[in-house]
């Protein structure tokens, strides 16, 4: 990412005021998503789907979760994926329905939610098919990881619950608060450093993501440079990882013992900047690539991370 000068983020934090203001206009409109037919919605597939009072939602996905809990509509939340580790709480006190991408239709219905709020990268497709087959509603949210996407799906989901000023506080005093402490920081510490994310190791060799994927969002979002150019995720040969020539790794907290043994037992890692001075960055894993409320303080978290490491 090119650092942006001075003025850019003078520009962006009043855009950001400006948003505040907007979604404190949100207690006069109607909900975001809402059509003139009561209780039908548009969700992030174009479907037009009727939802009835939501007292017991399936949160599928992490961002989902931490969102709801934000607004204050935890009591309104039966059941939770694995991916919903933030607040610790969820998953403890919460049905589990397993993984968000490994879903099993008769698990998730057998325990009656009047409403599914799913990541749109969640699945199997056919159990997916199967939900929307059912009698529940079943709504998709948008699992962009963008610092707009963050903001769109806070409004869209404070919008659905009807909790337009827990929307608005969540969106003001937090999200974009904490965007300008981000965007102020980068603007007084801009770095040029070559940011590798490794998902983790398959046979000793890393799983790089590149391009169009959370770890690159974000590795921009903290002002880094993504040298991984290929889209996805890609497992890397020794020569490769090389050539990529990272100042830095990013990896998972969960990950990161194995990551980092395998990475500097790697006489080629040690060969790259981040080998030298063993600059390997681990970090919560829900936190740092769910691109939820947290995010903010996440990248701003791996922007100080990449500020001080050699």
């Amino acid at each position: 990412m090119v650092d942006e000068p001075a003025g850019h983020g003078r520009m962006e934090m009043g855009r950001r005021m400006f948003a505040c203001l907007l979604a404190g206009s949100m207690l006069t409109l109607p909900r975001p998503g809402w059509s003139a037919e009561e209780g039908t919605m548009t969700d992030c597939r174009g479907r037009h789907v009727k939802i009835g009072p939501a007292r017991r939602i399936a949160s599928i996905g992490g961002t989902i979760t931490e969102t709801l809990y934000a607004l204050g509509a935890q009591d309104r939340i039966i059941a939770v994926d694995i991916t919903s580790t933030w607040p610790e709480q969820a998953l403890h006190e919460k049905k589990s329905v397993g993984y968000m991408r490994a879903l099993s239709a008769e698990g998730i219905l057998s325990l009656q939610p009047d409403l599914i709020l799913a990541m749109n990268d969640c699945g199997p497709p056919q159990v997916l098919d199967q939900l929307m087959a059912s009698t529940v509603p079943v709504v998709f949210v948008d699992s962009t990881p963008s610092e707009n996407a963050i903001v769109a799906r806070t409004r869209f989901l404070a919008g659905l619950l009807d909790a337009k000023t827990a929307g608005a506080q969540l969106l003001c005093a937090d999200i974009s608060q904490h965007f300008d402490m981000l965007t102020r920081w980068r603007a007084a510490h801009p770095t040029t450093k070559r940011v590798l994310f490794v998902m983790r190791m398959s046979n000793n060799r890393p799983m790089v993501a590149g391009t169009g994927t959370a770890a690159d969002a974000v590795i921009r979002l903290a002002g880094g440079t993504n040298p991984a150019a290929f889209g996805g995720y890609r497992i890397l040969d020794q020569e490769a990882l090389i050539g990529l020539r990272p100042d830095a790794v990013l990896t998972m907290e969960q990950d990161a013992p194995q990551v980092r043994t395998a990475l500097l037992g790697n006489a080629g890692f040690r060969l790259t900047p981040a080998g030298r001075n063993q600059a390997i960055i681990a970090m919560e894993g829900e936190r740092l690539l769910g691109f939820g409320p947290r995010t903010p303080d996440a990248a701003l978290e791996l922007a100080r991370r990449l500020d001080t490491s050699t």
